[in-house]
């Protein structure tokens, strides 16, 4: 994979839009690292590159919930909803190909409805090295556009907690994998 190069979006700088060849992927859960899912994004012939950690860039559009089986739901606000924490969201950016784009759609029922895939921006805090990227005042901040699992329709979401970042301890106690959800798929 050859490095993408930064180019300018209004005061911004920006990674080109996500394609089907190689695209930036942001995940918030089961797909970070020390997490249950993360072997299926990591291994393999077709494994995704650690981009860095980042966190959604539009802080006051999405919340995150988590579901009653210990996975987190990223949830899009709608303009003006005040019931939300509205905080950016957490997480990890990879660079996958179309095969493995392929495999985190099945992973996580796009076809089912239980997500959608969508294209938001993230702010880039890491690099790959896990160095944090420093941005002086004045500057341009490192924000990318990415893929991003998106909460939809197949489960009532109005009785779920609200968090403000999915982490290995919530993880480890509260998740549930798929062959162990009865009747869930």
């Amino acid at each position: 994979l050859h490095k993408k190069k930064f180019r300018p979006l209004s005061r911004n700088k920006i990674m080109s839009i996500p394609n089907t060849a190689h695209s930036n992927v942001f995940v918030y859960g089961t797909l970070k690292r020390e997490m249950f899912n993360h072997k299926i994004l990591a291994e393999g012939v077709n494994s995704g590159k650690f981009i860095g950690v980042g966190e959604t860039s539009k802080a006051f559009k999405f919340s995150l919930l988590l579901s009653s089986y210990g996975f987190p739901y990223l949830i899009q606000n709608e303009e003006g909803d005040v019931s939300s924490s509205n905080t950016a969201v957490r997480g990890e950016v990879y660079t996958v190909n179309e095969e493995k784009l392929a495999e985190l759609d099945i992973l996580e029922n796009i076809a089912s409805g239980l997500y959608k895939r969508s294209v938001i921006e993230v702010e880039l805090l890491t690099d790959e090295n896990d160095e944090k990227i420093p941005v002086e005042q004045g500057e341009e901040k490192n924000i990318l556009l990415a893929f991003a699992y998106i909460a939809g329709d197949q489960e009532d979401k109005s009785d779920l907690a609200q968090i403000e970042e999915y982490t290995k301890e919530i993880h480890d106690e509260k998740y549930v994998p798929k062959g162990s959800r009865p009747g869930f798929w």
